[in-house]
């Protein structure tokens, strides 16, 4: 490249040229040469002229090859300054811009026209120029390059922090300027403060906040952590925490640490730590791994915090929740009972020792002589002293004086009391004592301690939980004594019904025995009617129609009875109302006529179907319709209206006899009611109508209801039954009655009856109808007969004193297998168990006394022939 040429040589500018004396040109206007050179001379000064030019040239090629390296260079320069990863402001010594780069402008969020001229510090905060101004002043004095961290200008949106890195450098002109290099510090700044921000925190935090790395060293221990284990951060810094690991612990610190190692986190883990002092610390601990920013294991953070006031809360919490526990169990027994009071009673006290924290509890009960307490259960004592509490004079014991102060006795601080009562609970150990007496009815029946072993005083609220709990184990103990004495009542009451029942089922049966021959002999009456004088027809048919009456009253009693036990079954068929209502008057009309009464009847021509028992409907018409006739005065109206409705019927009864007043129509329907005054009842009746026929219509679905505007208003009844929907009556639904002739077919009949008056009243009408009867008054007389002479048909009482009628039915059936009679039980019993027994006994028909003869003649009818 040569030497360096500091400036360029140029050629002298020539004039106009002339060829010189050797052929050359010279330029015109040239001074006259000097004398002719030779040819040598002349030639070596070419040469040297040729070289010197070739030498100028030289160093003008490397000039501008110098040109050119330095332009690129400035170019680079500034493109590198434009490009450059820092910004750069350059400003003189007034702190005027003169230049900047391209991040500067975004940084101080200005274009570079904006920025050149202005001052620099304008965009700074306003806090900052002070320092700005000082650091810049101590530049200029040669102080060297100085470094600021400023906070930019607030409205200057893309940095808030930066650092000034100035330096004096002179420009082209050899002035100096203050060059500065800006680098963003915000989010240094940022990290700064949450760092500081968090180290405030973790400072403050009442919760202790550890670092570890990943062996378990602890690397930071703030200041709750101090306070909550009792060791300054510098003497655990670089330590462990074995020191601090119960040693039922220790496991799972080792679980945590390798917990640690793989970078797992825990959250909430429940554990006990220890202080400097050796108190144990419940702690719930988080442990979250900590990584770097290219996410290696650095360690980790643990948070504990202290739950001592939590795990008292529960504890707490969960002897409130045991005690009401043995309160709600306590009020279900009290309320809902047990069949073993005792062992409930002992179930209550174990649970009220677990729910206070009573290692002890005993469960006294006081003997008859009231002389002393007999442990009945006890919990928490050994076998050797629990022997000896078996049994507890009431003058030793400190239960012995709850009972004589019949309140409870509380003992704290027991092992100081000189109480000798108080000795072998002392020699046991406990601290505590609380005794309360069992009251039921006003008298001690026991005592129930509870004590422990472990505290010297019960709270409060234990003393209250004991209290309630003894006081619902001595009301439930008193309930158990009145349910005891209910339930004897009780069944001193059912065994007094079952006596009425049967005494009633006996009546009735006693009474049937003397009506059936009372009515077979009015049959016979009949059957001689030609005979009879008029006097004499008029006492037949009276004693006939008080028959039928008397028949009636058993048969009601019975019913009610039935009734009142839920026993009546009725036999449901679909039927027309107006049938039962029909059957009724026509039972009734005899006696309405013969009181010269008049009746109105308002009734539908349809049929009315609804699903019951005809027999049993029949009976509530009548028994209304009774009823109405025998309270209502001669030449009276009573009037029957049958009024159909949607779903339902609606049938009346009205008469206008002796009405009834207000207060008595609430207890029409009772059992045995009568409203009249007993010297007044010669209308007669058991006051047990109404109340069958209320239960009668309740079976069937249906309603009765009473009314009456008073005393001689008369009265009303009215009974409202569900109907079913509306069918085709059927031809047959009615049978035909029977006609009882004397053409009937001949039978050998076979009559058995301990009452002789009943068996020859009914054997003469049988006879008068031209059958063959043989009459017998025991079963084995019967069986004899029944053996040799093969009937066609027996009629048997049940009740005969040697072999009974289910007994003789067996017989018969046995020893007439060839030729099977027609066997019908003609009894005083008529309740459905016996109607059942009969059938089992092999019996056809069962037939209740006063047996209606017209109904035994039907029965033979309905007997096939014999074959011989």
């Amino acid at each position: 490249m040569g030497k360096r040429v500091e400036s360029s040589v140029t050629a002298p500018r020539r004039g106009p040229e002339a060829p010189n004396v050797h052929g050359t040109w010279r330029h015109a206007g040239d001074a006259p040469s000097a004398a002719p050179l030779d040819r040598a001379e002349t030639e070596r000064l070419m040469h040297e002229l040729s070289v010197h030019q070739i030498e100028l040239e030289t160093q003008n090629e490397q000039l501008r090859q110098a040109q050119t390296a330095l332009e690129q260079s400035r170019d680079r320069y500034a493109d590198f300054f434009e490009r450059a990863p820092v910004a750069f402001v350059a400003f003189g010594s007034g702190d005027v811009i003169v230049e900047v780069n391209r991040l500067a402008c975004t940084m101080l969020d200005q274009t570079a026209g904006q920025l050149i001229g202005r001052r620099f510090q304008d965009f700074l905060a306003p806090s900052e120029r002070v320092r700005f101004r000082r650091s810049q002043g101590r530049l200029l004095r040669l102080e060297g390059p100085q470094t600021l961290e400023v906070q930019l200008a607030p409205e200057i949106r893309t940095a808030r922090w930066v650092s000034l890195e100035m330096a004096l450098s002179p420009d082209t002109g050899g002035a100096m300027q203050c060059r500065t290099a800006m680098i963003d510090l915000t989010e240094r700044m940022r990290t700064q403060a949450d760092m500081a921000w968090l180290a405030a925190i973790v400072s403050a935090s009442d919760d202790a906040i550890i670092g570890r790395d990943p062996a378990g060293s602890i690397t930071s221990w703030n200041e709750a952590a101090t306070r909550m284990f009792g060791l300054p951060a510098g003497d655990m810094l670089g330590s462990t925490m074995d020191a601090l690991v119960p040693d039922q612990c220790r496991a799972e610190e080792a679980r945590m640490l390798r917990a640690l190692r793989a970078g797992e986190r825990i959250t909430q883990f429940e554990t006990e730590r220890l202080t400097a002092g050796g108190a144990t610390v419940p702690l719930a601990i988080t442990l979250s791994p900590v990584r770097n920013a290219a996410g290696h294991l650095i360690g980790s953070a643990m948070i504990a915090r202290d739950i001592s006031e939590r795990v008292r809360s529960d504890a707490a919490l969960r002897r409130r929740l045991r005690q009401l526990d043995a309160l709600s169990h306590a009020g279900q027994a009290l309320i809902l009972g047990k069949h073993d009071p005792s062992l409930l009673q002992q179930e209550l006290f174990e649970r009220v020792a677990d729910a206070v924290g009573s290692e002890v509890q005993l469960n006294y009960a006081l003997t008859g002589d009231h002389q002393a307490l007999v442990l009945q259960s006890a919990q928490g004592l050994g076998s050797e002293l629990l022997e000896s509490m078996r049994s507890a004079p009431l003058d030793h014991s400190l239960c012995g004086i709850v009972v004589e102060q019949r309140r409870p006795v509380v003992l704290n601080h027991l092992h100081a009391s000189e109480l000798p009562q108080a000795r072998s609970l002392q020699q046991a150990g406990v601290l505590c004592f609380a005794g309360f007496p069992l009251i039921a009815r006003g008298h001690v029946y026991g005592v129930a301690a509870f004590a422990s072993t472990s505290r010297e005083h019960f709270r409060e609220g234990d003393l209250q939980v004991m209290q309630t709990v003894c006081d619902q184990a001595s009301a439930m103990h008193e309930r158990t004594q009145l349910l005891d004495e209910l339930h004897a009542r009780e069944q001193s009451l059912k065994r007094a019904d079952r006596a009425k029942d049967e005494f009633i089922a006996t009546l009735a049966h006693e009474l049937r025995n003397p009506l059936a021959p009372i009515r077979n002999a009015v049959g016979i009456m009949r059957h001689e009617d030609q005979h009879v004088t008029q006097q004499l027809a008029w006492c037949r048919d009276v004693i006939d129609r008080q028959v039928v009456q008397m028949t009636r009253l058993l048969e009601d009693l019975l019913d009610v009875s039935r009734v009142t036990r839920n026993k009546i079954e009725l036999r449901r068929d679909r039927i027309d109302l107006l049938s039962a209502v029909e059957q009724a008057l026509e039972a009734t009309r005899p006696l309405i006529e013969a009181q010269g009464q008049r009746l109105q009847l308002d009734v539908p021509p349809g049929p009315m179907f609804l699903y019951g028992d005809l027999t049993r409907l029949t009976q509530v018409f009548g028994n209304l319709m009774n009823n109405a006739a025998k309270y209502t005065d001669p030449g009276g109206l009573i009037k029957l209206t049958v009024t159909p409705q949607e779903r339902s019927v609606r049938v009346s009864v009205r008469d206008s006899g002796i009405g009834i007043e207000a207060q008595q129509l609430p207890r029409v329907f009772d059992m045995f009611s009568q409203l009249e005054p007993a010297l007044e009842r010669a209308r007669g009746g058991l006051g047990i109508g109404l109340a069958l026929t209320r239960g009668l219509v309740e079976q069937h679905g249906g309603t009765i209801e009473a009314f009456s505007a008073g005393a001689g208003q008369g009265s009303e009844f009215v009974v409202r039954l569900p109907l079913t929907p509306q069918l085709r009556a059927r031809e047959d639904a009615m049978p035909n009655s029977t006609t009882i002739t004397d053409t009937h077919p001949k039978r050998r009949v076979l009559v058995v009856d301990d009452n002789v008056d009943a068996a020859q009243t009914l054997a003469a009408i049988l006879e008068m109808l031209g059958h063959d009867v043989r009459v017998a008054y025991s079963g084995a007389e019967g069986l004899r007969i029944a053996t040799e002479w093969k009937p066609d048909v027996g009629v048997l009482d049940i009740g005969i004193p040697d072999l009974n009628g289910y007994e003789l039915a067996r017989g018969i059936r046995e020893r007439c297998r060839e030729h099977q009679p027609l066997l019908i039980a003609c009894t005083g019993w008529g309740q459905q168990d016996d109607v059942e027994h009969a059938q089992e006994a092999g019996f056809d028909h069962h037939l209740v006394k006063p047996v209606d003869p017209d109904a035994v003649l039907r029965l033979l009818q309905e007997s096939p022939p014999r074959s011989d």
